[in-house]
């Protein structure tokens, strides 16, 4: 059995030798012992190094909560710029959301540390999502053209009289296929903001997808 005297713990009774100094101080400060210089300083600096976690933890919650903040904002930008079909602004935009997310990526990995030394936690697993959807040229309306029925082109009459209904068709779905490419567009970008960016391979797919879909939108601009 352990034996106390006035203060210290009897080194015969297992509490000296081998064994994490920190478990070893507290251990002894449990038992009613009085801390030695050594210990006070391995205390100290386990105080310390918890604080050191704690803050990193709070830090990267704060890079979270600012994250959200700049892809809502950012999100906003990239919708306005498409109303505007403001195709130069949109590049800066994608490249701020992708400098966002290389930022959260970093702090989650703090995060991560912090809490394997506070705790001994591994890494959470992501929450699964579904995957990014995605856009290809196959997949937006068609643009009609006058022998779509398989005649012969000419110069007939009949091309003629019909030419203005197919230019009328044509700029409707001209209209059709800018406006679905912005859509997904900014439906990717707001899915990688959704949840501050905190998915790191969900939010690379979708940033990739954004880039595809720029480059889409920036196709079907200059189809007129």
């Amino acid at each position: 059995m352990t034996s106390i005297h006035h203060g210290t713990i009897d080194p015969d009774d297992g509490w000296g030798g081998d064994g994490d100094p920190l478990d070893l101080a507290i251990a002894r400060l449990r038992a009613g012992a009085t801390p030695t210089s050594d210990e006070i300083y391995v205390l100290t600096e386990a105080v310390r190094t918890a604080q050191r976690g704690f803050d990193e933890i709070g830090r990267a919650n704060t890079v979270l909560d600012q994250a959200s903040e700049a892809g809502d904002d950012l999100a906003s930008l990239l919708e306005d710029a498409l109303k505007r079909e403001a195709r130069e602004e949109i590049p800066a935009v994608l490249g701020a959301l992708r400098a966002e997310a290389r930022r959260v990526e970093r702090s989650e990995a703090d995060r991560a540390v912090a809490l394997r030394i506070l705790h001994g936690d591994q890494p959470d697993e992501h929450e699964a999502l579904d995957s990014v959807p995605a856009l290809t040229a196959d997949l937006l309306p068609r643009m009609p053209t006058l022998y779509d029925e398989g005649e012969a082109s000419g110069s007939s009459l009949a091309d003629f009289w019909d030419r203005p209904q197919l230019n009328s068709a044509q700029e409707r779905v001209h209209r059709e296929r800018v406006e679905k490419t912005a859509a997904h567009l900014l439906d990717v970008v707001e899915r990688a903001a959704d949840r501050s960016f905190a998915n790191p391979r969900y939010t690379r797919a979708a940033l990739d997808e954004a880039d595809r879909a720029y480059a889409l939108w920036c196709a079907c601009l200059d189809e007129r």
